[in-house]
């Protein structure tokens, strides 16, 4: 069960109040646990007894590729399966959406176009490889044909339960696939990329549909907005910081999501007063 970590804003407010100008301590503020959505807001009590609201910041591909990480550490093969293709397949997407951004193409005319190719993955593939080609003068690196191909249209098509072994090498295989692209995307259009994260994100929608609410019932919502530290991300990838607990292939990303699955406190510091 993928469970993400996220925040109460009336137990960090309490907490800024009652440090005021002081160090912070170390006291530790409960980290709220909820299963994920299609939508990206959480609404929960915390363990202090606050009703909450959370947004993540976060795109679509990234929170599917570590659900898939989740149901490997939970057992479940098939589904790890079909939920890391998928992942792959909406990076594809964002790929597509924010290499046609950097022709300067708004987004509500690429909505419309891709409209027209949206049921058909073998149509997005294609687009993904020309539109590849174009910016990186190579090919990009994708399943292999004899067995990867093969091994996951046996899962998803025909019922298939792969091994642990099977799922993490597909797993690792998937990674590395989005995970060079992205990195290339990042240093070629680090504008366009983030545009388009923010067009297409959790965030946005949210945002949207918390503003419709509270113009329909008139009361103003105090919302925290969180960033998941994902395996695949857009925002602050691991290739950032040698030391990032999110470094290395999908065995060691295993072991390092039992270990966050552990009850953990949120803790806020803050330099001394000078």
């Amino acid at each position: 069960m993928m469970l993400l970590d996220l925040a109460c804003a009336d137990c960090i407010i309490e907490q800024v109040d009652k440090e005021g100008e002081k160090t912070f301590d170390g006291t530790s503020i409960p980290t709220p646990f909820e299963q994920v959505n299609n939508n990206g807001i959480y609404e929960f009590t915390c363990l202090k007894g606050h009703k909450a609201k959370t947004v993540i910041d976060n795109v679509h591909f990234e929170i599917l590729f570590e659900y898939g990480l989740n149901a490997i550490v939970d057992g479940y093969y098939r589904e790890s399966v079909s939920s890391l293709t998928s992942a792959m397949e909406r990076y594809f997407e964002f790929f597509i959406k924010t290499t046609l951004r950097t022709s300067k193409i708004d987004f509500e005319l690429i909505n419309k176009s891709w409209k027209k190719i949206s049921n058909q993955s073998e149509r997005q593939l294609g687009a993904y490889i020309m539109l590849y080609l174009q910016a990186f003068r190579e090919e990009p690196l994708l399943l292999n044909p004899n067995s990867e191909i093969p091994f996951r249209n046996k899962v998803i098509h025909k019922g298939y339960i792969p091994t642990k072994e099977e799922t993490i090498k597909f797993a690792n295989s998937v990674m590395k696939i989005i995970e060079e692209s992205l990195l290339k995307l990042k240093s070629k259009y680090p504008n366009e990329i983030f545009e388009t994260f923010d067009h297409y994100g959790y965030k946005k929608k949210a945002k949207e549909d918390i503003e419709k609410s509270e113009k329909e019932s008139g009361i103003e919502q105090s919302i925290m907005l969180v960033n998941i530290m994902t395996t695949i991300d857009v925002k602050n990838g691991r290739e950032k910081n040698p030391k990032d607990g999110r470094k290395g292939k999908v065995e060691e990303r295993i072991i390092n999501i039992k270990e966050r699955r552990e009850p953990r406190s949120l803790i806020l510091l803050k330099d001394k007063t000078k």
